[in-house]
């Protein structure tokens, strides 16, 4: 093997990039992967297979021994020998694991001070889309509005099962070729979680609450042969756009999983509320419960008990009709232009058949 050949070959390519992310500058990954190839060698022997020079080498084997990644033989000639690769990545993980902690714990103290400035961002290629929506992801503490393909939502699906298991609201929207509904099945068994799909797609988003976004266009999604790109909009009212044009597809997408309809449950979503009232008047059942908002109109606190007993999902106007014992009530979502009522939250109390 020569140096050539470790810079051709697309195996020694990527475990390269591999161990550059694990720590490791790319000569001394070419050193690393030489003596996991070949056995021990002396100085000697590696640079006849590397360009290096002898102080170069000596450099890189001695970080490579103070990382953990090779061990040295004393003798007549110095040996040195590759440690056991998940040797190697168990400690790895264990140094991430340790540091990570004491990171975010740093980190968070840090961000509680700042002041954001910043709405729309520029995510120049995959890994900084997928490292923000992982952290959008995590941020969400009501509901996760989430359109994906599923090669990307491999990267993402860890944290949203971790999501829905602390009780977050998750709507989860494929699209794309690769999709087997029996895969869906597997992988969310034991999860409560809204399911659909549809085609062709919008684009990809991971929306936060209903208040700050990850987008990239479908276009990019779907093309890994290009560096792919997208926005990180850390603004509401630009991300309720993304939000009010994910339910445009949503509610026309194919169900493939559904959350189940609970007394008790607390909505904060006004779309998603929308979505599982037409379930319910679908099947000839209607929902009661205690709705609170503002007046549009004047901004006043609004609380009462009663019914929803109309829906109107039309693409542009999405809201409910509410009725109490003082009247009847449209009620709309976040930026609502001609509703009665701005939803902020709804307490779903009962079921009842829409004939009695």
């Amino acid at each position: 093997m020569t140096d050539n050949e470790l810079g051709s070959n697309p195996d020694h390519a990527n475990i390269i990039s591999i161990l550059q992310d694990l720590g490791l500058t790319e000569n001394e990954s070419r050193v690393y992967i030489l003596l996991l190839e070949y056995g021990s060698m002396a100085a000697q022997d590696i640079l006849r297979y590397l360009p290096l020079r002898q102080p170069q080498l000596y450099d890189i084997t001695s970080s490579l021994e103070r990382k953990g990644f090779i061990n040295i033989l004393l003798g007549r000639p110095k040996k040195y020998e590759a440690v056991d690769p998940e040797a190697v990545v168990e400690a790895r993980e264990q140094i991430i694991s340790r540091n990570r902690r004491y990171f975010l714990n740093w980190a968070n103290r840090a961000m509680e001070t700042r002041r954001e400035t910043t709405a729309l961002i520029n995510a120049k290629n995959i890994r900084s889309v997928i490292n923000n929506s992982i952290e959008l992801i995590n941020e969400a503490s009501k509901t996760l509005e989430i359109e994906t393909t599923w090669e990307l939502y491999g990267y993402l699906g860890s944290s949203i099962a971790r999501k829905v298991r602390e009780g977050c609201r998750v709507e989860l929207l494929f699209f794309g070729a690769d999709i087997d509904e029996s895969d869906l099945e597997n992988e969310f068994m034991d999860l409560d979680i809204d399911i659909k799909y549809v085609a062709p797609g919008q684009f990809y988003t991971v929306i936060s609450d209903e208040k700050n976004s990850v987008f990239m266009p479908r276009s990019v999604a779907m093309n890994t042969e290009i560096e792919r790109y997208g926005y990180v909009i850390r603004d509401k009212d630009m991300s309720w756009f993304i939000t009010h044009n994910f339910f445009v597809g949503w509610y026309r997408g194919e169900e493939i999983r559904n959350h189940p309809v609970k007394p008790s449950y607390t909505y904060y979503s006004q779309r998603v509320l929308v979505n599982d009232l037409k379930r319910l008047f679908r099947s000839g059942q209607r929902m009661k419960g205690v709705l609170d908002g503002t007046f549009r109109s004047t901004g006043d606190h609004f609380r009462s008990e009663g019914e929803v007993i109309e829906i109107d999902s039309d693409t542009e106007i999405i809201n409910f009709t509410f009725k109490t014992e003082k009247g009847q009530y449209k009620v709309g979502g976040y930026d609502s232009q001609i509703e009665d009522i701005v939803m902020k939250s709804f307490t779903f109390m009962s079921i009842e058949d829409a004939k009695r």
